[in-house]
């Protein structure tokens, strides 16, 4: 099977689960996933299958693949379900997968450095988020167009580059410049609202574009703009400054 169609049953597929979390079932302590990422990489071309562990559920393990996206198979490697497994805990539908990846970005984001970002600060902060963005994306322009509103909020918003299509694209290029710009805001602006990208010497400032795009895979980004809390809280695509207020609070 291709990989194209197992990235479309991904962006356009929803299931949802919800897990029985008594004693009588403690879902799969131990990981038996040989077979089924063996099978899983046989069956989908190109796609690697880079870490397999327990899920909530019995006799199916969790497959990270291609270090980004999470899909769930039976042991013997011969069903697979593809969306979000939801379990109720407490009373309360959670999303064991999301709540993983909470704590990946909450960690990643205390190890960024803030030299490597581009940031447009609010006069009176009230609250930081973490946005990943592609010059391409017209919704990352259409957010972008809207920066000094988000300011006037009270909210720092902290850029990192994510080239949708990968570090060898032409967006990919345009950042690194981008970064390496005397005045990278100013940069982006120009690049975002303008369509003009400067053309500024390479060196080392160009790295965090790369560093910032596989950290976004880490974080399981999807598309751009993708924005996240300082807790690593998935806030949404494009949001409109009411919006995102609303989310924050």
């Amino acid at each position: 099977m291709n990989k194209g169609f197992l990235v479309l049953l991904m962006t356009g597929l929803m299931a949802a689960c919800g897990a029985d979390t008594s004693s009588e079932s403690k879902g799969n302590d131990a990981v038996n996933g040989h077979k089924a990422k063996a099978a899983f990489e046989d069956a989908f071309d190109g796609m690697k299958v880079t870490e397999v562990r327990a899920s909530p559920v019995a006799g199916m393990v969790e497959l990270d693949v291609n270090g980004r996206e999470s899909v769930y198979m039976t042991e013997d490697g011969r069903h697979i379900l593809i969306g979000k497994l939801l379990e109720i805990k407490d009373g309360e539908v959670v999303n064991p997968a999301e709540e993983r990846f909470e704590k990946v970005r909450k960690a990643g984001i205390k190890e960024l450095d803030p030299a490597d970002m581009i940031t447009y600060a609010a006069d009176d902060e009230t609250a930081e988020v973490y946005v990943f963005t592609d010059i391409s994306c017209g919704f990352c322009r259409k957010l972008h167009r809207h920066i000094d509103e988000y300011n006037a909020a009270g909210v720092t918003v902290h850029y990192l580059a994510f080239p949708r299509g990968g570090a060898t694209t032409e967006a990919a290029a345009a950042m690194r410049h981008i970064w390496c710009a005397e005045d990278r805001a100013q940069a982006l602006t120009d690049a975002k609202l303008n369509n003009e990208v400067i053309q500024a010497e390479l060196s080392d400032c160009a790295k965090p574009v790369d560093e910032q795009y596989q950290l976004g895979n880490t974080f399981g980004v999807r598309g751009t703009p993708a924005i996240y809390s300082t807790e690593g809280e998935q806030l949404g695509g494009y949001v409109t400054p009411e919006q995102l207020l609303q989310r924050l609070n």
